[in-house]
Formats: C-alpha cells, structure tokens, sequence
C-alpha cells in the first residue's frame, strides 16, 4: 500500500515539476523574446549619420537639407570639451551605466506614481533610443521600450558613437537638429570655435524648445544658461575665468538662413531625386529621403545658369495678377532651365511642375495634326474642310467667330483654328491619339478626356508646363518621345551605387511625319499667331511654335521650339480669370522671345 503510494506521490511530484518546467520554459523564452526585441530594431535600424545633400550644375554647387536642417558632426569630430559639457548637464553616469539609469528609473517611477504620465530618469542613450527609434509619447510602454533599446544601442556602438549620434540628432528648434548645425545656423560659426557662453546658450534650447526659443530668449532663457554654466564650473569643465566672463552676461544668437539658388528649378530636382530612390529600393518618401541625406548624395543636374537667370528675370516681371509656370528642355528631354513666376523657397508651390491646366490649341500638334500626318500621309497643303459643325451637341467655332471653307493644314496651324482641325480629328484613329496623350500627361482621363473636346484642349484636369514641353520632343527628335528629366546622376560618397534616371521613351511617330510638322510649326512664328517669337529667328537655325488660349481667356500657352531646345510656357492666375487683352497679344509668346 505504502509503497503504491509512494509511487503516486513520485509520479505527481514528476508531473507537477514537468508542468512547471513548461511553464518556465514557456516564461524563459517570452523573456528571451521581449529582451531580443530591442536588439532586433537596433540591428534592422543601424545609426547613420545625416548630412546635407549636395546640388551640383555647371561650374557651381550647392548644399541642401533634407531630413531637418540637419548636418552631422562625426565622432572623431565632436570636441572633447563639448563631449565633457553634455555628459554634465544631461548624464553624469554616461561613462558607467549601462545604457539605463536604475536609480534615476526609480525616482522617476516614484514621482510619477500618482500622475498619468512618465516623466524624467532617461540617460543619454535612452534619450537617443526614444528620439531615433520611438514617438514622444509619455506612457510606460514607451518607457520599456526605451529601455530595451538603449540596452540594444549599448551592446552595438561605443559610448562615444552614442554620444556624438545623440548630439547630432537633438532638436534646437526652427528645424534644427544636432549641435554642429546649431552653431553654424544661430552663431555662423564651426563647432569647434564657440566660446563657453555661445555653448551653454545652445545647450539650454533642447530641455524645452518651446519655451526656451534662441531667437527670442526670455529672462528664464538665461537663467537657465546661467546654471549651466554654474554646472560646468562645478565639474570642473570650465576655469574660474571663463565662468566669471560669461555668467550674468546675455547674448543673441540670429537664424542663418539657408539660401538655395533656383528654387524653382531644385525643387524640381530634389523630388526627382526622391522619386528615383523610391523606386529604385522600394522606399517610402521619407526612407527615400534619409538614404540621400545619409550616404552624403551629390546629384548632378543640366541646369544652365545662364538660361535659368535669364528666364526667372522675365517671368518675375509679369503683369501685376499674372502668374507663370516655364520648362526649357532639350530635345533629349534634359530640362535646362524651370521657372515659377513667384517661387522664392525650394518646397513651394511650384507652377512649371504642379500647375496643371487646360491647354488649348497647344494640344494640337500632339492629339490632331502629328496623328493626321502620321495616318493619312499628308502634306503643308492638304486641304481641310473648315466649315461650321457640329457632332451630335458639340457645335465648336473658331476664334471671333470666324466661318471658314477649306483650309490648308499649314494654315489650320498656323493660325489655330479650331473646325478644321476637329475635321481632321475626325478621320483618324481617336483611340491611338488617346493613348499617345495618356502617355504624355499624368493627369490625363481615360473616361472623361476621351471625346472631342479634348481634340481643342479642354481637358479635365490639364497638363503641366513640364509635361507639355516634353510632349513635343517628338518634333526634334525624330519622333521618339522622351519625359522630361533634371538629373544627370545621383553619386554618394559613401561608396553606394550611382543611380541614373529611368526615362520614359516611346517613338511615336515617324521621322518623315515629323519633317512635316516641323514646317507647320514653323509658319505659327513667321506669320501665325506667335509670329512675335520671329524676332530671335537669326540666332537659330530652327524655329517653330505653339499657342495656346482657353475659352475666356483664362489661360495662355506659348510652346517655342528651336534647333536647341523646346520651351512651354503657361500664363494665367492661380484662381482663374479671363486676359483678354494679353491673350489677343499672344502674350506668352512676347515672354518666350525675351527669355530667349
């Protein structure tokens, strides 16, 4: 009896102990799972460095920011008394603790028993884990996961590494992160060369941006550079002298602002840049963005200074309540020159780019006559009927009412007629001319823009001054159709592959049809409607043109063709509203021959 028992009792206390064992096992490895947690985003994450991205054309440079005015100091780079000034005021124990603070997590916790946020006790690393890998939210989930990162963070990189990365990465308000762009945005000056005072100034803002503001520093602002300082000298940091220089003493810093030269036409080249890293690595905008600024790019562009001056001088003086957009390619599809008539800062609202509006008869040499020519063979002189008609409720007239007869197809050009050309739209493959436009331009419709309408620009939702100038590249280039592109290449100085723009290229028509449209456009300038832009005829050896006016004027196209490069114009008001008076003077075509 006993020793069944016995055996009862062994087996239970064997049962009991492999349950148990599971449980812990089961316990052990969520531990293990939680702990790797941290360790697996600082691995997937690694720290990088960012930096301004550098915009080069010919003969010139220039830098700009694109994660923040942000522009990293590296770790051999920090200054050993700066190094000594932030451990100081932010982490006393960096040198020693562990990545966390437990005493310091303790009085946090404590003070907070009763409050429904988290407040204090972060170390330096813990501060870099919550600025580079997490939100600023103030709840206890946040905080563990603080913790595990900066556990991560310190079995990865050195303390110094960590150190330096947490100074780069620090906000010092109006866009400004890191200490090395603080100094050279509100002081003007190298890391390096700041005096005690200018240090504890900048090393005051990241406690609380928006209360202690550089620019505008309130007596709190001070004070609190003042204990700074009183810290500084306590640790031994600064000497007796410097302290006495410069507590009590006040100092105002400015905003060095970041200049960037043709906003217009780098605004352009930046979002391209974006667009072909995304697509190149699969990215999301602001991924693609840290890869540039990370790997220190340098994108090379075709823009021409001298165009570019020459066209931003013009269109800045246009017509009080008149604004422009301006694309100058060539016929390759390399943009030389972009011009917004108003745009001052690289991330505006750019009009040779994003203002898509109806363009008229400057649509027709894509969606009418280069078709016609391509399908039916004709020539200068094939004879047009243009006579009033109407299809089904569509009844479209021509300019002041004109009642035409025949028309020669040069004159339906040249003049911009808009019966004859709906006559020869009539008569050739709609659906082939659809999908050439649908090609060309980004917000072409496939269910509302394919009717006649569309034949004499009256479309949707338009086309841009980038996209139309592209869509004559056909013209110049023996049909083949390239999109418009600012980047030559994308180097990085850290050693990753060039990236080289993906064209878009598609030969649409032939070279044959293409000689003959090239006469047409031609006899728009010598004695159509832009026979203005003939002034610069003896400066090239080939010149043509487009324009193009919407019903009540609200909108004026000029498209100027030379030997060298195609130019699209757009002229109207970003809320529209009729020129009547500069619509009848063809009035983008007088702009097109002075930027020319």
């Amino acid at each position: 009896m006993r020793a069944w028992i016995g055996t009862l009792f062994f087996a239970g206390l064997l049962a009991t102990s492999l349950t148990l064992a599971n449980a812990l096992k089961e316990e052990i490895k969520k531990t293990d799972e939680i702990l790797s947690w941290g360790q697996e985003l600082v691995s997937a994450q690694p720290l990088s460095s960012k930096h301004a991205i550098t915009l080069a054309y010919n003969g010139g440079e220039q830098q700009i920011y694109l994660a923040g005015r942000r522009n990293d100091v590296s770790p051999k780079a920090l200054p050993e008394h700066i190094q000594e000034a932030i451990m100081i005021i932010e982490d006393r124990k960096f040198n020693a603790h562990p990545g966390y603070d437990l005493s310091g997590i303790a009085r946090a916790f404590i003070n907070n028993a009763n409050e429904t946020s988290v407040q204090g006790g972060s170390t330096i690393t813990q501060q870099l884990a919550r600025n580079v890998y997490l939100t600023h939210e103030r709840t206890y989930e946040r905080k563990v996961k603080e913790l595990l990162i900066a556990r991560a963070l310190e079995e990865n990189y050195s303390k110094k590494e960590i150190l330096t990365a947490y100074s780069n990465v620090i906000f010092f308000g109006h866009n400004v992160y890191g200490i090395q762009s603080a100094a050279d945005t509100y002081f003007s000056r190298p890391l390096a060369d700041l005096n005690w005072n200018q240090l504890a100034y900048l090393l005051t803002v990241p406690n609380n941006p928006s209360l202690y503001d550089p620019l505008n520093p309130s007596d709190a602002y001070f004070e609190r550079k003042d204990r700074i300082l009183t810290q500084l000298f306590e640790a031994g940091v600064i000497s007796k002298s410097a302290y006495d220089q410069y507590h009590g003493v006040n100092l105002e810093a400015s905003y060095r602002s970041q200049t960037i030269q043709y906003p217009d036409y780098m605004d352009t080249v930046v979002r391209e840049a974006i667009q072909l890293v995304r697509s190149r690595y699969d990215l999301d905008d602001a991924e693609a963005r840290d890869y540039l600024s990370t790997h220190e790019a340098t994108i090379e562009t075709y823009l021409s200074t001298a165009k570019q001056t020459k066209a931003k001088a013009v269109m800045s003086q246009l017509p009080s309540g008149l604004n422009g957009g301006y694309t100058e390619l060539t016929p390759q599809g390399r943009i030389v020159a972009m011009v917004d008539s108003e745009m001052t800062q690289v991330g505006e609202f750019n009009r040779a780019t994003q203002a898509y509006r109806q363009p008229g008869s400057a649509i027709k040499p894509i969606l009418v006559f280069a078709p016609f020519i391509e399908e039916t063979k004709a020539t200068l002189d094939t004879v047009l009927d243009g006579r009033p008609t109407c299809y089904g409720s569509y009844c479209p007239g021509n300019s002041h009412d004109r009642v035409l007869g025949d028309v020669l197809l040069k004159d339906a050009v040249a003049y911009s007629y808009n019966t004859p050309a709906l006559a020869a739209f009539s008569a050739l493959d709609q659906r082939r001319a659809y999908e050439t436009a649908d090609m060309m331009f980004s917000q072409w419709d496939d269910e509302q823009d394919e009717n006649l309408a569309s034949a004499l620009g009256g479309l949707t939702q338009g086309v841009s001054p980038k996209e139309l100038a592209a869509a004559y590249t056909p013209f110049l280039n023996k049909g083949v159709y390239t999109s418009g592109h600012t980047i030559k290449q994308i180097t990085f100085k850290s050693g990753e592959p060039a990236l080289t723009p993906i064209l878009k290229e598609e030969a649409v028509w032939s070279p044959d049809t293409m000689n003959v449209m090239k006469k047409a456009l031609t006899t728009v300038t010598t004695y159509g409607t832009g026979r203005y832009a003939s002034k610069v005829k003896r400066d090239y050896e080939y010149l043509g043109g487009k324009t193009g006016t919407t019903n009540d004027n609200k909108d004026m196209w000029y498209v100027g063709l030379t030997d060298q490069t195609i130019t699209a114009i757009w002229l109207g008001a970003d809320t529209p509203r009729p020129f009547p008076e500069l619509a009848n003077r063809a009035y983008p075509a007088i702009v097109w021959t002075e930027a020319h």
